[in-house]
């Protein structure tokens, strides 16, 4: 497929292979597949004959680069035959996935909201996902060392500077998307973001906030059993009008924020990069009036980013760009 350079709506019911293009493209970009923790064995071959599929995409650059990724018990990703690492490529080629439940990043757990700061940090700050990888191994041990009633002295000096090195990222993409977000034009009222950090956040020095807290909470941790101090409970708060915009908000105008803090994502990339990233939306405009449909097209319209949206609903005769219908796998151009 030789796609728009501007907005693409992918069209068709259920099963018919929307996900499976965007997941393609999350794949070539370097960020695997669409659901996180999917082992990439899973992954369907659709009978051909092979436990490995090579996925191919070119990019609409001054060099044309051809990008190749091997799907097997491991990825293996080339540009134009050389080597290059998942980090590397999604720098070169930056884009943001926003999945249905995304969409309920107010009123649901608290792990949406960190998917979030950390899928963008991981485009703007290239140690950023392996450092976060080296913590949730450092907090795996923890908890089993905490089951099995062992010290655990050594594994929190460990995940003391890689904490503190968390937070002060988090914070400052929490900043980011702060600036960003009430220029959007979706709000239906000035909304703030703060970043709460896990059981802790009563110092302000980041290496001494979670020194302390870990000291203050090492009974409860002993109690449960479970690392109760670190970035892996982190929140972001989203407020408005002093309360949390969960409560203060109806749940249309709760959309229109989750519609606005993903715009605020990618502004984000574009004032750090210097370029537009490439944006994954499945089924992005469930819920949405035709009111917010309409803002949510034309604030896409408005940034001139590539878009792939992919939706059951009818919606080709109002989307201001390239319809697809998808149906058992084939794809047809209808705009």
């Amino acid at each position: 497929m030789s796609w728009s350079p501007g907005l693409n709506l992918l069209t068709g019911v259920n099963g018919s292979g929307k996900t499976n293009i965007l997941e393609g493209i999350n794949i070539i970009s370097g960020w695997g597949p669409l659901e996180r923790g999917t082992k990439t064995v899973s992954l369907p071959t659709w009978k051909s004959g092979s436990a490995d599929v090579w996925l191919t995409g070119k990019l609409d650059t001054e060099y044309a680069e051809i990008i190749k990724v091997k799907v097997s018990g491991r990825f293996i990703i080339k540009i134009d035959e050389k080597t290059i690492s998942a980090t590397d490529l999604r720098w070169k080629v930056p884009v943001l996935t926003f999945l249905p439940n995304d969409m309920a990043i107010l009123e649901d757990s608290a792990s949406y909201r960190r998917r979030l700061l950390d899928m963008l940090l991981a485009l703007l700050v290239p140690p950023y996902a392996m450092r976060l990888h080296d913590y949730r191994r450092g907090v795996r041990q923890k908890a089993f060392l905490l089951k099995n009633v062992s010290p655990t002295d050594i594994i929190d000096r460990v995940l003391l500077p890689l904490a503190a090195w968390i937070w002060k990222m988090r914070e400052e993409a929490v900043q980011l998307l702060s600036e960003c977000l009430n220029g959007s034009g979706l709000l239906p009222a000035k909304v703030s973001l703060s970043l709460k950090r896990g059981g802790a956040g009563c110092f302000y020095d980041y290496n001494d906030d979670y020194r302390r807290s870990v000291s203050m909470n090492r009974e409860r941790e002993l109690a449960v059993k479970m690392p109760m101090v670190g970035p892996h409970r982190d929140d972001m708060l989203i407020m408005c009008e002093e309360k949390l915009a969960a409560e203060a908000l109806s749940r249309g105008f709760r959309r229109r924020v989750a519609i606005a803090l993903m715009l605020a994502a990618a502004d984000g990339v574009k004032r750090k990069l210097g370029r537009d990233p490439v944006l994954l939306l499945d089924e992005v405009t469930a819920e949405l009036d035709a009111e917010g449909r309409e803002m949510l097209f034309r604030s896409l319209l408005e940034r001139e980013t590539q878009v792939f949206a992919a939706t059951a609903e009818e919606n080709g005769n109002i989307f201001p760009g390239a319809v697809y219908k998808v149906s058992e796998g084939s794809v047809t151009q209808v705009k």
